[in-house]
C-alpha cells in the first residue's frame, strides 16, 4: 500500500507542475495585459513600468520558476485592477465554493444512490423505468438551462432567496447555497443513479451474493452490506472527481446565481483580463482536482485491494 501511495503522489506532482506550466504560458505568454487595446491607450513607459512591477519583463522560464517558488510560499501575485494580493481574494471565496460543492455532492449522492439501488433491486419495474428515463433526460440537459429554470421559477420562493439581490440584502449561507447546489446536483444525481444501478446489478449476480442468500442472510443485509460495499466503488470514484471539479469553481452556475465563489471570481477576472487572478484560480482548480483524484485512488485501493497490484 505504501508503494502504491508514493507512486500516485509522484504522478500527482508531475501532473500539477505540467498543468501550471500550461496555465502560465496561456495566461501570460500569449497576451500582454498592459498593451494598448481598442479604446485603451497605455503609454509605452507606463506599460514597461507595469511589466517590471509584475515581473513580466523577464524571460518566460525565469517567470515560471519564480511563479513556482512564490506558489510554494502562498504568494499568488497581485491583482491587476486593485493591487490586492490574489491569495486574499482566493481565500475569501474558497470557503463559499467548498460549501456549495459539499452541499451539491450530499444532495446528488443521497438522491442518486437511493434511486440507483431501488432501480437495481426492482429491475424492470415501474420504479426502474422511471429512474432510467428521468436520469437519461437530466443528463442531456445543459447545466445553464437547469440553472436558468431554477432561477426563473424558484427565486424568492419559500426558502430560496431572491437572485439577483442588492449588496445590502444579507441571507444565511445555507439559503444562499440552495439554488446553485440543486442546479449542480441534478445532473450529477442522474449520473450517480445510472452508475449505482449498473454496478448494483453486476454485483447482485456475483457468486458471493448467491452464497450469502443461500446461507439465509436477510435480503436487507445482502443489499445494504454485502452488495453495497462493492457496488459503491464506481460512485466513490465519480463523486471524488466531481468534488474536485466543483472545488475548482462551477463558473457557469456561480455566474448565473451571482454566487460569490471561485467560479464567479474567475468569471469576473476573465471579463477584465486579470491574468494573476485567472492563473491563480485555474491553478487552484488543478491542485484541488488532482488532490481529490489522489484521495479517490487511495480510497479505491482500500475498498478493492486488487487495484494496489496494478
Amino acid at each position: 500500500m505504501g508503494k502504491f501511495i508514493l507512486r500516485r503522489v509522484g504522478q500527482a506532482v508531475i501532473v500539477v507542475l505540467a498543468a501550471i506550466l500550461l496555465v502560465y504560458v496561456a495566461t501570460y505568454a500569449l497576451g500582454d495585459p498592459f498593451a494598448s487595446t481598442g479604446d485603451r491607450q497605455v503609454p509605452p513607459e507606463i506599460a514597461a513600468q507595469n511589466r517590471a512591477i509584475f515581473g513580466l519583463d523577464q524571460p518566460l522560464p525565469i517567470q515560471y520558476i519564480n511563479y513556482i517558488g512564490n506558489l510554494v510560499t502562498g504568494d499568488l501575485g497581485l491583482d491587476f485592477d486593485q493591487r490586492r494580493p490574489v491569495i486574499d481574494m482566493l481565500g475569501a471565496v474558497v470557503p463559499n465554493t467548498a460549501r456549495l460543492a459539499l452541499v451539491a455532492i450530499l444532495i446528488d449522492v443521497a438522491i442518486g444512490v437511493i434511486a440507483g439501488i431501488i432501480a437495481a433491486v426492482k429491475r424492470y419495474s415501474f420504479a426502474d423505468v422511471l429512474v432510467t428515463v428521468v436520469s437519461t433526460v437530466a443528463i442531456g440537459v445543459p447545466t445553464f438551462v437547469i440553472g436558468l429554470g431554477l432561477l426563473a421559477f424558484l427565486s424568492g420562493v419559500g426558502p430560496f432567496p431572491v437572485v439577483p439581490r442588492s449588496f445590502t440584502d444579507q441571507v444565511p449561507w445555507y439559503q444562499e447555497v440552495l439554488l446553485p447546489a440543486f442546479a449542480l446536483a441534478i445532473i450529477d444525481a442522474a449520473f450517480v443513479a445510472r452508475l449505482m444501478r449498473g454496478s448494483m446489478l453486476e454485483v447482485l449476480r456475483a457468486d458471493y451474493i448467491r452464497t450469502a442468500r443461500a446461507k439465509g442472510v436477510s435480503e436487507r443485509r445482502v443489499i445494504g452490506v454485502h452488495a453495497l460495499r462493492n457496488s459503491i466503488i464506481p460512485v466513490v470514484t465519480y463523486v471524488g472527481v466531481s468534488l474536485g471539479t466543483l472545488l475548482g469553481g462551477a463558473i457557469i452556475t456561480e455566474a448565473i446565481f451571482q454566487y460569490d465563489g471561485v467560479g464567479y471570481l474567475l468569471f469576473r477576472a476573465i471579463g477584465s483580463n486579470n491574468a494573476p487572478v485567472i492563473s491563480a484560480v485555474i491553478v487552484f482548480g488543478v491542485i484541488a482536482y488532482t488532490v481529490l483524484s489522489l484521495i479517490v485512488d487511495i480510497l479505491y485501493a482500500f475498498l478493492d485491494p486488487r487495484i494496489r497490484l496494478n
